[in-house]
């Protein structure tokens, strides 16, 4: 739908340029998607979009660890 839609072209642009070459730990990752939507219920950019990316990062984080999601 719709809200997939948006999600997916926020992710791409916005939080993309936002994300872009830094460095970040879970904590910090999750806390700029929120300072990026600027909104109390992420409707700026879709909760969507920002649970995506934070379950992406938190899936490689704990791959890279070699460590299961549950325990990361």
């Amino acid at each position: 739908g719709k809200g997939v839609q948006k999600a997916v072209k926020n992710a791409n642009t916005i939080l993309f340029t936002a994300l872009k070459g830094k460095d970040f730990d879970q904590r910090s990752l999750d806390q700029k998607l929120i300072e990026v939507d600027g909104t109390p219920n992420k409707g700026k950019l879709g909760a969507n979009a920002i649970l995506g990316i934070s379950l992406a990062f938190s899936h490689a984080a704990a791959q890279s660890k070699k460590m299961p999601l549950w325990k990361y």
